[in-house]
């Protein structure tokens, strides 16, 4: 668990989600094909139960409200026997397409600034001093952390429908609760890929082998043939016109950085590519985490973005309980939820909404202060 959770701050968690799943029980998402999905859930005590089936939405919310899970996840593929223990006897059906966006490895700016080690010693240490033994890493979100998980989303959008055809009503957003995005293509003419083809369209996706030298030869020897330039081609072009202010033929930009045209266009497709987990397409026996859930990591819900420009994800997935909770706070940078910034909190014990101290709390920096009578507040 983040941080070495007590028993404090589990009852806290387990009172805030069997709250909010129970505020939340007629609206909460169900998979379609439920009967087909494989069901997992991550219990307060750190165990993960897979293998579950439910056949109705009513069981599917009957076991939430009955166990009040950590996490709720299902299967991306469908199967004919989705609760049998054995893989190979699930009888695969088929599988939606699924994309994992994470922002740590998009290694915005923001990330050095307010991600940092705490020791068990008590001290806080930054990224650059690395891991060190006693030190956990604490993975913080932000403003900037969300936008650049969207733009790295808005560019896969582009790459699906441009350029392999996937309509745009087959595909769904989500932001995870944490600070990534989950892209998922339902679309019965994908639903048949295996392994191979997944990896391939990954690879695609995110260009993790090319030939600059092939980008290099692609490159136009006069402006007037760059509009015959389709695909990464055209992206790798437009970004070397963004970066070197000509156009982008290969005798202008052979001028510019001679001999370093590979370096260039390297550099270029670095630029243009979008980084997502390859793992989680290829892998047809994961389980996703489930769409208005609530993420461990941070108590916020897994929200679905209908429009991925104007979704506000740092507001919308806060949903926990407004009430105020008594902290003690060790150490926390800046957060901003529901429109409002809270802290930086060094050492520091006061009250804040539930859903901040739920985040904080799940993050393994704050402890839940008890008045005489044991519960949590004044």
């Amino acid at each position: 668990m983040e941080g070495g959770l007590g028993e404090g701050e589990i009852e806290f968690l387990r009172t805030s989600y069997r709250e909010y799943y129970y505020r939340s029980s007629s609206s909460l998402w169900i998979p379609p094909r439920l009967e087909s999905r494989e069901i997992g859930f991550l219990t307060f005590e750190g165990h993960f139960k897979r293998h579950m089936r439910a056949g109705t939405p009513g069981e599917l919310v009957g076991a939430v409200l009955r166990e009040v899970p950590w996490g709720i996840f299902y299967s991306v593929s469908y199967y004919e026997d989705p609760g049998n223990p054995d893989m190979d006897e699930k009888g695969w059906l088929g599988a939606d397409l699924a994309f994992d966006i994470d922002v740590k490895d998009l290694h915005p700016a923001c990330m050095d600034a307010h991600d940092f080690y705490a020791c068990a010693d008590g001290s806080v240490r930054p990224l650059s001093d690395g891991a060190l033994p006693g030190c956990r890493r604490v993975d913080w979100v932000c403003p900037s952390c969300v936008e650049a998980g969207r733009r790295e989303v808005l560019r896969l959008l582009d790459l699906l429908q441009r350029d392999l055809g996937v309509r745009p009503d087959s595909i769904s957003i989500y932001y995870s609760g944490h600070r990534g995005f989950h892209v998922h293509v339902e679309d019965e003419g994908l639903r048949d890929l295996g392994r191979e083809a997944r990896a391939q369209i990954a690879d695609y996706v995110s260009l993790s082998s090319y030939d600059p030298a092939f980008f290099a030869r692609l490159l136009p020897i006069s402006e007037g043939h760059l509009g015959t330039l389709v695909g990464w081609p055209a992206r790798v072009a437009e970004a070397l016109r963004a970066k070197y202010g000509v156009p982008p033929t290969r005798p202008a930009l052979e001028a510019l950085v001679g001999g370093d045209l590979r370096a260039a266009i390297d550099a270029a497709v670095a630029a243009v590519r979008v980084r997502i987990d390859p793992q989680v397409t290829v892998d047809i026996s994961r389980i996703f985490r489930m769409p208005t859930s609530l993420n461990e990591k941070t108590g916020m819900s897994k929200l679905p973005c209908a429009d991925i420009v104007a979704c506000d994800p740092l507001t919308e997935a806060a949903v926990l309980s407004e009430e105020p909770v008594k902290v003690e706070v060790s150490y926390a940078p800046k957060l901003q939820l529901k429109g409002y910034t809270y802290g930086p909190y060094r050492r520091s014990t006061l009250k804040l909404p539930g859903f901040v101290a739920a985040f904080l709390v799940s993050k393994g920096v704050a402890k839940i202060v008890k008045s005489r009578g044991g519960a949590s507040g004044p």
